[in-house]
């Protein structure tokens, strides 16, 4: 009969690993230093994951044992059952953190005394490692467009304000943490990029406990370096942190999952992307500088020798939604020239320009050219030095500065 006065137990583990029905067992084998018994634990994994079953086989030498020896999993919300002698199980819960689970015994002898003794026998429990759908759970606020054409205007402060939202509970169960890579890019109007920012957070499904949500941050912090920066808020939303935001820029807010926290092939369409514009004035001045060909002259028969260039300081107005110059824009400079000072009498002159910028029609149907390119009609009443003053049609193309 086991002594139950023993004031001291010495517990000694050792880990067997064999094959029965293809299936691997790590018993646990305890003894008292001062009993001849011996009882093995078994478990039927190595790891587990949340909702499995977990099964623990309590094996003993000494049939003629009259105390009962009960195995008690440490796991919250987990209740080990028997089912068949000397077996039992639990399911794990979902929201189990991962961690080692110890596995106790509880002994209970003739005169209903209680003992429970401390072994080394765990219950190893992994995360899933389940890459979610990022449109079910990740969005931008305030809402962007899909593409650059369909970009929203914002003013600095909205921009600065932009944050990337977790809708926590869209997360699939069972889907463990979700690492992912937010990338803000700032676009100028001409296509270059003028800064990129990128920051690696995680998120998870929530069970609207902040304990465990504290206590999952810290395991991340240890376990992975690139996330030990991350904040507890930041589980629910990211704010996007932006430098410079030249006038009707483009802000692109681009998040995929991290591949090299998850091992796996490249979905390229598992991603989020929104697109914004930084609103400026609705009015724009700038200076072009064109090479002209006139197509029309009113007054062909007073002869002038046109030249190859013109500069003109020209307005533009500006689309406020989608951020875009309307392609008909007016100026005034120098017209004819062979150089953008070059004016006297017979050569070149002065001009006003009602422009038509048929490259920027090609850029609203989604033909992406240069920005700076102009090419276009142009229609200009010009005045020339010591001539009349005339009114011109003219094909131009040019760039834009």
């Amino acid at each position: 009969m086991l002594n139950l006065k023993l004031k001291h137990l010495t517990i000694f583990c050792i880990l067997f690993v064999w094959n029965a029905q293809a299936q691997q067992k790590y018993p646990t084998l305890i003894r008292s230093s001062l009993e001849n018994e011996i009882i093995i634990l078994s478990i039927d994994k190595s790891v587990y994951y949340p909702g499995d079953t977990v099964s623990v086989k309590v094996q003993r030498n000494d049939s003629s044992a009259t105390s009962a020896a009960i195995p008690i999993l440490i796991m919250e919300g987990t209740t080990l059952k028997p089912i068949a002698r000397n077996i039992y199980t639990a399911v794990i819960p979902l929201g189990t953190a991962p961690g080692l689970y110890r596995v106790r015994l509880r002994f209970k002898d003739s005169k209903g005394r209680r003992y429970v003794y401390a072994t080394d026998c765990t219950v190893n429990v992994e995360e899933h490692q389940i890459i979610e759908n990022l449109s079910k759970y990740v969005s931008v606020e305030p809402e962007g467009g899909e593409d650059q054409k369909s970009a929203v205007t914002l003013d600095r402060n909205q921009v600065r304000n932009l944050k990337v939202i977790f809708r926590r509970d869209s997360i699939g169960r069972g889907m463990g943490p979700q690492f992912v890579t937010i990338k803000t890019t700032v676009l100028l109007r001409d296509g270059t990029t003028a800064q990129t920012f990128e920051r690696r957070v995680l998120t998870f499904r929530s069970d609207k406990d902040p304990r465990r949500d504290y206590a999952m941050l810290t395991q991340y912090r240890k376990a992975y370096g690139a996330y030990a920066a991350i904040r507890p808020e930041e589980f629910t939303e990211v704010k996007i942190k932006v430098d410079s935001l030249p006038d009707w820029a483009v802000v692109k807010i681009n998040v995929e999952p991290d591949y090299t926290i998850k091992v796996g092939g490249y979905d390229q369409s598992n991603s989020y992307t929104r697109y914004f514009h930084v609103k400026g004035p609705t009015i724009e001045i700038g200076l072009s500088l064109g090479i002209p060909k006139v197509l029309y002259d009113t007054r062909a028969n007073d002869t002038i020798i046109y030249g190859n260039y013109s500069a003109m300081v020209r307005f533009y107005y500006v689309n406020e939604i989608t951020g875009r110059r309307f392609p008909v824009n007016l100026g005034f400079g120098t017209y004819g020239v062979n150089s953008p000072i070059d004016v006297g009498s017979g050569r070149g002159g002065f001009a006003l320009s009602v422009f038509f910028n048929m490259a920027e029609m090609t850029r609203m149907v989604g033909i992406e050219l240069s920005k700076t390119i102009t090419a276009g009609i142009e229609l200009a009443p010009f005045f020339p030095l010591e001539r009349k003053w005339r009114f011109l049609i003219a094909a131009q193309v040019g760039i834009a500065l």
